[in-house]
């Protein structure tokens, strides 16, 4: 014979939770929760490790790609200075060395140096270094454009150096305007600074190149007012005289 289940009333069941609330320790009452959701929370905690992980995985690689490029740059110097090395051994003591050829094989190398570690710190440095010689070699628009690159990605001194070669390649190509807005800017930002003599010295040189006379002049007495013991006081005193005697010429007798 089946027996059949009575089911408890209603009532009952009502009288019975707060006693057996009270009987759940504290610890039990706040693990509930968490074990009732124990899926969700098994998922974020997996998603949470991922992305910890994608963290300090990117960290790692950055610091080894930082590694690799010094060494790399650090072998780069050591076949330039055996190349160097070996052309004076034979040119003899009165022989003179072919700068060229080393330069073309030092751009070779920096190249590419670049072209495997130009996200680097040392990269950027590199880029610098192949600019400044694409710039001595007179290829002036391929030096900009790396000049540009490395102004763009870098900050503080690297980034004013970068800067200035910049416009020192558009001063060379005969850009005068674009030099002048480009050593203005510099200028501006860092009067009184390191780099704004010898900045302004080639701003004045533009403004003269552009018939703007009067700035020019401007420019030569700022380095004369407040740098009178820069090496380029001479230079600014002597330049200032032309451009004076230019600019009365073509005002004409009074």
């Amino acid at each position: 014979m089946k027996i059949k289940k009575r089911k408890e009333k209603p009532i009952l069941k009502r009288a019975r939770k707060p006693a057996e609330a009270a009987a759940e320790t504290r610890f039990k009452r706040i693990v509930k929760p968490f074990v009732e959701r124990w899926k969700v929370i098994v998922a974020v905690a997996g998603g949470v490790a991922v992305v910890a992980a994608a963290i300090g995985g990117y960290g790692w690689y950055r610091r080894d790609r930082e590694v690799r490029a010094a060494r790399a740059y650090a072998g780069v110097q050591e076949r330039v200075a055996a190349e160097v090395k070996k052309a004076a051994e034979a040119a003899g003591e009165e022989g003179k060395l072919d700068e060229d050829k080393l330069a073309a094989k030092t751009a070779a190398e920096l190249e590419n140096l670049v072209e495997r570690f130009g996200d680097t710190g040392t990269g950027r440095g590199a880029t610098y270094e192949l600019a400044s010689l694409y710039f001595d070699r007179g290829e002036y628009e391929k030096a900009r454009e790396l000049f540009v690159k490395v102004e763009a990605k870098s900050s503080g001194l690297e980034n004013v150096l970068a800067a200035i070669g910049a416009a020192d390649c558009e001063k060379a190509l005969g850009n005068y305007d674009a030099a002048v807005s480009k050593y203005r800017l510099i200028f501006d930002n860092h009067r009184g600074e390191f780099p704004s003599v010898p900045v302004a010295m080639d701003l004045a040189e533009c403004y003269r190149a552009t018939g703007k006379l009067e700035e020019a002049v401007k420019t030569y007495r700022y380095v004369l007012d407040y740098h009178r013991l820069s090496p380029y006081a001479a230079e600014a005193e002597r330049e200032l005289r032309k451009t004076e005697a230019v600019l009365a010429a073509r005002r004409g007798p009074l």
